[in-house]
Order: C-alpha cells, then sequence, then structure tokens
C-alpha cells in the first residue's frame, strides 16, 4: 500500500511545484531568501494544496487496496481477514443483495465521515492560508 500511494503524493507534489507562480520565485530571489526560510515561507506553503490533494488520493488508494486485499484465494486456499472487504467478499460469493448494499453504505459514510472531519478541514486550512493568488 505504501509503495502505491506514494506515487500520487509524488505526482501532485510534482505538478503543484511545476505549476509554481515564477513572480513568486523571482521575489524570493529579489529578498535573497535562502535556506530554511525559503522553504518553510516560499516552497512548502506554495505546494502544500497539491500534497493534500495527493495525500487524500493516497488515502483513498490505499484504503481501496486494502479493503480489496481483505480475501485472498488461490486454488482451494482461501484466506480471510476480519473487516468491511471480507464481509462484502462473503454478502456477494453468497449472493445477498442486502448486505453487499449494507458493507457498501457503511462504506460510502465512512469515507463521508473521513472527508467531513479531516480532509475538509485541511483543504480549507489551505485554501485560507496557502493560496497563491
Amino acid at each position: 500500500m505504501m509503495l502505491g500511494a506514494q506515487w500520487y503524493i509524488l505526482f501532485n507534489v510534482i505538478s503543484g511545484a511545476s505549476s509554481f507562480p515564477p513572480n513568486l520565485l523571482e521575489v524570493g530571489q529579489n529578498f535573497e531568501v535562502k535556506g530554511w526560510l525559503w522553504w518553510r515561507r516560499i516552497i512548502l506553503p506554495g505546494i502544500t494544496p497539491s500534497y493534500l490533494a495527493g495525500a487524500l488520493a493516497a488515502a483513498g488508494g490505499a484504503w481501496n487496496a486494502a479493503i480489496a486485499s481483505e480475501v485472498a484465494q488461490w486454488g482451494n486456499e482461501t484466506v480471510r481477514a476480519h473487516g468491511l472487504g471480507a464481509y462484502i467478499a462473503q454478502a456477494t460469493s453468497e449472493g445477498d443483495i442486502s448486505e453487499v448494499a449494507l458493507g457498501v453504505v457503511v462504506m460510502a459514510l465512512f469515507v463521508l465521515i473521513l472527508n467531513w472531519l479531516v480532509w475538509r478541514p485541511l483543504s480549507d486550512y489551505a485554501y485560507r492560508r496557502l493560496k497563491l493568488s
């Protein structure tokens, strides 16, 4: 999961750094901002919104992989973990549509609550405090 999730963050940070306003970099050069102050006051605030977007995508991708990997089958051997993905997989294999729907609703509610409690406040903070325009 970590190896897969890091790419979301990396590509979003690269995108944020490549779209960084050159005028802001020029202001930093004109005021001779260097070292840690350059990172703290210019670059990091500029790429933080892109980092947060990548972290959100990475968390979703990692959670998706975790849900999907709770049941593994190889030939006649089946390994199950205890979790939402295993619950949905078992309900699907038994053909119980109401339990599948319950699992999907619980998963959707979890994502909505996590977005509401974690990702939305971080995104609002990044927009308020770190916007470049």
